[in-house]
């Protein structure tokens, strides 16, 4: 009876939160986004619950580890890592001192001159890992014959800015510096990454520029400045406790070494100043200057985009200014002279995602300043839609985003 009882509870649990899931209507396979958005907030759940036991904290090793194997459950219907390919030599090394996953395909392996895409993972600089990407680069890999060298970076909080941009730069240095040995072609590397992984492969470029072949922006977060964007406000009510959640502000703010109790002034834009507001940073981030209207479906928001400069906290702006206005932490307030002479950029943004106006904004001031940019926009995607370009909860959007992918590198590289 006991064992019954459980049963239906966690069944009525199920039942209930797919039918609260609020997913966008134009999103296609509906049912599938919803189970992707049950399993997401399950793990949020089964956490929680953990945490008021005692059991575990967030941001732990285990807290990783679970997290890691909801995303493997979700991408492939398996939560472990997949063991021998035959397509492929999986080699765990590290460089400067920094744990990578290289993949290389068996085909090239006596090539001397071979391309590389160096990857930065996702997860808002606190969670994932080599271990949750590597299905998604094991196709990579496969379908553009590119040797993948996907980075471990180290995680916030406990390894807040810079040191997660410092162990990638590290990495990207050694295979520059190592590229005979590798048997890669410097004039062949590609660097890249999706959410913060875009955010730090932005970054990196700043300091190299055509040293790089192309770097691949994906979903990327690009600026901490403002949260009114039009962005955050059409698409935070839709997937709001998994792949819009709210709580990505507690992942940001760990990677800046922020106190959490700010969540809701940067939620409102009292984490800047009036000054900051009317400073010339403003202009970088003007929607109504780098955000062609035809990518905001709310008709009144194309019209009423205009960042409100009449508030904000000075004392708490003080305090991180530094980081806040840092291009390093937030590429789309770059002055247009680091813009200038970057390698090939590919950028993907998603027509459901918070964060989606980086990405598009960041490809119109490159635009300006006569750089080589390819924007890819899907609108019916969500944040998270790269994930799943195969498995029981493949998406027909993700098959398209990574196929795209891989038809780039091919283009570039090869």
């Amino acid at each position: 009876m006991i064992r019954l009882t459980i049963l239906g509870f966690l069944l009525s649990l199920v039942i209930y939160s797919l039918m609260d899931g609020k997913v966008p209507e134009p999103i296609p396979e509906q049912f599938k986004v919803k189970v992707i958005d049950l399993l997401i907030r399950t793990y949020v759940f089964t956490l929680n619950g953990l945490v008021r036991l005692g059991l575990t904290t967030p941001f732990s090793n285990f807290d990783r580890e679970l997290c890691d194997r909801f995303m493997l459950l979700m991408s492939t219907g398996f939560p472990w890592v997949r063991g021998y390919d035959s397509r492929l030599q999986i080699t765990d090394t590290t460089m400067k001192g920094v744990h990578v996953r290289m993949y290389q395909p068996v085909t090239s392996l006596q090539h001397k001159q071979r391309p590389v895409f160096l990857y930065f993972h996702g997860g808002g600089w606190n969670l994932l890992s080599v271990d949750s990407y590597d299905p998604l680069m094991r196709r990579i890999a496969k379908d553009s014959g590119v040797v993948i060298i996907s980075v471990n970076y180290r995680l916030s909080p406990q390894y807040p800015f810079p040191i997660p941009l410092q162990d990638c730069w590290d990495v990207v240095e050694y295979v520059i510096e190592n590229s005979d040995s590798l048997h890669i072609n410097p004039q062949r590397i590609a660097i890249g990454g999706d959410n913060a992984g875009g955010n730090m492969a932005a970054a990196i470029s700043f300091r190299l520029k055509k040293k790089i072949a192309i770097q691949l922006l994906i979903v990327p977060m690009l600026q901490m400045a403002n949260w009114n964007t039009t962005s955050f406000i059409e698409n935070s009510s839709y997937l709001s406790q998994s792949a819009n959640s709210k709580n990505c502000l507690n992942l940001l703010l760990n990677y800046l070494k922020v106190d959490h109790r700010h969540v809701e002034d940067f939620l409102n834009n009292n984490h800047t100043s009036i000054a900051f507001k009317r400073s010339h940073f403003t202009e970088n981030l003007d929607q109504n200057l780098w955000l062609p209207k035809r990518y905001v479906r709310d008709e009144h928001l194309r019209e009423n985009i205009d960042l409100q400069t009449e508030f904000g906290s000075e004392e708490l702006f003080s305090l991180m200014e530094s980081r806040i206005t840092d291009p390093m932490i937030s590429p789309l307030l770059a002055d247009d002279d680091m813009l200038e002479d970057l390698p090939m950029t590919y950028i993907v943004t998603s027509g459901y995602d918070i964060v989606r106006d980086d990405g598009i904004m960041f490809s119109e001031r490159m635009k300006q300043v006569g750089q080589l940019v390819i924007l890819k926009h899907y609108e019916e995607a969500f944040h998270l839609s790269l994930f799943f370009p195969h498995g029981p909860l493949k998406l027909e959007v993700g098959v398209r985003i990574v196929q795209d992918i891989v038809k780039i590198l091919r283009k570039t590289l090869l």
